[in-house]
């Protein structure tokens, strides 16, 4: 590895790994849960509350949107840290955004190479909806991602070296895993995916060898295995159309035709954005060379039959989120950065990238600074030496830029690593400052003091947003309930502030919630 390494790799390689630490963990758990961060971390507080980890619950009512191997994890981590903070129901997503770039690394540089295989894991982390939001969140996708990116690899791996019983069996595996994740999408991956792979290699007739029988024997039997202790846990006959309904809610079928018509010309341009400052590259797109350097690589032909395969179903999905296609992502940066280092690039077109990096970059630091100084801070003096310590430490950077060409990428990984830092110290905090998700946190611990040692139910038509559910739940360590039969004296509800009072009803306190912001009212029984 150190022979195909250039001078100064590792010190800047180093710097990178130092860095991402501070970056991804700094503030982590400093902003308030979001709605899909809540319902994932609510799911698993009611399993472990319950002790049922077969069937997922939400105050104490079925949930079947999402099968429950996250839900699994979180409760891991529940139980080994003691606690249901913001930062524990992150860690997990921060954890398999690293996994995912050694992934990336470890599984592609025996066909690209080591540097490209290093700096398209860095760029798949640094990307722009990754790093500054993704990143930050407690979601499934990342995890998600990962295994199914892993798939990818383990099919076209084990395809090649003609092991099928490894192929079909190990890549059934995986697609079980990334099913009790998210469900159906799991399929379509691993069947377009499969498909691809062996038709490409012109082993199609192995689709009907009984290995691959078997393969579908082993997925059907710890799925079908789960489904089936579920239904005799619950006996309730609607979590397969739960599921089904959940993917295919964004599609044409929820949207109409006209939607989604328009959506196939708006998408690209979104995954641009997204992909900011990494999308640039896209402009290798634009040239006969990328595609000849495809063709010429067989593990990059694969590649690009494996993104065009699976893109189309969240492409015609009018509310696809960019997270959905976290695992499609590496795959196109993949190609971008091996052409690069390829000997199929032209001058010309390594020229026009780092024209365009060179403007882009002095134009969005202008920007940020106008955008500084435009507004209030919180704590002003705090952040402006943040601002100039990033300055700082950004001027030089750009110098180096410009004048160590070779290492381009890893200083510009440095950069956005030091923004992210710049961005948990000053932003994370002044976003905190006045959020409703913070207000909906404090009512839900004022709430959580206020009805210690009673019981407290939830009027089972609300406006209670999850996130405050959640909070309320793990203040109270036990599962909020919803409410049967006639009020009981002494017991505190909440309602939908809209709601007429009832008799003998006393009005504890009002908040605002976040879903839809409808006011709740808590109040007592006497």
């Amino acid at each position: 590895m150190t022979e195909t390494l250039p001078r100064y790799h590792f010190i800047l390689a180093g710097s990178i790994l130092l860095l991402l630490i501070p970056a991804l963990f700094i503030n982590l758990g400093l902003m308030p849960l979001i709605a899909d961060e809540a319902t994932r971390a609510l799911v698993a507080f009611e399993m472990q509350s319950s002790g049922d980890y077969i069937t997922p619950t939400i105050n104490g009512a079925y949930y079947f949107n999402k099968p429950p191997l996250y839900n699994w994890i979180l409760t891991l981590f529940f139980r080994l840290s003691g606690n249901y903070s913001e930062w524990m129901v992150r860690l997990p997503a921060v954890l398999s955004l690293l996994v995912f770039g050694l992934v990336i690394f470890f599984t592609t540089r025996k066909y690209t190479g080591n540097r490209p295989a290093f700096i398209s894991a860095l760029v798949f982390i640094t990307a722009g909806r990754i790093l500054f939001y993704d990143s930050l969140l407690g979601l499934i996708d990342l995890s998600f991602s990962l295994l199914v990116f892993l798939n990818f690899i383990l099919i076209y791996r084990f395809a090649t070296r003609k092991k099928y019983l490894l192929l079909f069996a190990l890549s059934y595996l995986v697609t079980s895993a990334t099913f009790m994740m998210k469900g159906l999408p799991a399929i379509l991956f691993q069947v377009f995916t499969l498909v691809t792979a062996l038709v490409y290699l012109k082993t199609w007739r192995k689709l009907f060898h009984p290995y691959h029988l078997a393969g579908i024997f082993l997925f059907a039997l710890l799925t079908g295995g789960y489904y089936y202790l579920l239904w005799n846990t619950s006996k309730e006959p609607d979590f397969f159309s739960t599921l089904v309904t959940e993917s295919t809610k964004r599609t044409f079928i929820e949207h109409g035709f006209l939607k989604t018509f328009l959506h196939l010309f708006t998408y690209p341009f979104e995954q641009v954005y997204h992909l900011l400052p990494w999308s640039l590259l896209f402009i290798f797109l634009f040239t006969k060379e990328f595609y000849r350097d495809i063709r010429s690589k067989p593990f990059l032909t694969y590649l690009s039959l494996v993104f065009l395969v699976n893109i189309p179903v969240y492409w015609i999905s009018v509310d696809s989120y960019p997270r959905y296609i976290f695992m499609l992502y590496p795959v196109l940066l993949i190609l971008l950065i091996q052409f690069y280092y390829s000997d199929n690039i032209t001058k010309r077109t390594g020229k026009l990238l780092w024209t365009a990096v060179s403007i882009l970059v002095p134009a969005a630091f202008i920007t940020g600074t106008w955008f500084f100084f435009r507004n209030e801070f919180t704590h002003p003096e705090r952040a402006l030496r943040i601002y100039l310590l990033c300055a700082l430490l950004l001027v030089p950077g750009s110098i180096f830029f410009l004048k160590f060409r070779e290492y381009r990428f890893e200083i510009l990984i440095i950069c956005l690593l030091v923004l992210r830092i710049a961005f948990n110290l000053v932003i994370l905090p002044e976003r905190l400052a006045g959020s409703l998700h913070q207000e909906q946190k404090a009512k839900a611990v004022e709430i959580v003091d206020v009805t210690r040692g009673h019981e407290l139910l939830l009027y089972p038509v609300h406006p209670v947003s999850v996130e405050s559910i959640y909070y309320i739940s793990t203040g109270r360590n036990e599962i909020l309930q919803l409410a049967k039969g006639p009020a009981k004296k002494g017991t505190y509800y909440l309602f939908d502030n809209r709601d007429p009072l009832r008799d003998g009803e006393e009005v504890v306190l009002t908040f605002r919630s976040r879903w839809k912001g409808r006011e709740v009212r808590l109040s007592v029984f006497e």
